[in-house]
């Protein structure tokens, strides 16, 4: 998910682009924790129980990392009963 500012940039400089669904307000309004970096385009990835989440593709290797680890947790845990 981007943040509100990085799908800004979007609408403006890429022609015809145009972001119907604000998905930071979506998530908010549902309920939802939205955290954003202060910087636009930096990585971001939060793991809460069995969510794992980034801002951007730039959070793409945190992002694998906690998959991975979450992965090798559930491993353990299966082989360990």
């Amino acid at each position: 998910m981007f943040s509100r500012t990085e799908e800004k940039w979007i609408e403006d400089n890429i022609p015809h682009a145009r972001i119907y669904f604000d998905m930071p307000f979506a998530l908010s309004t549902a309920g939802g924790d939205v955290t954003t970096t202060p910087a636009d385009y930096e990585s971001s990835m939060v793991e809460d129980l069995e969510l794992i989440t980034g801002q951007n593709p730039r959070s793409d290797h945190p992002i694998a990392g906690a998959l991975i680890a979450a992965l090798d947790r559930y491993r353990d845990k299966r082989t360990a009963t």
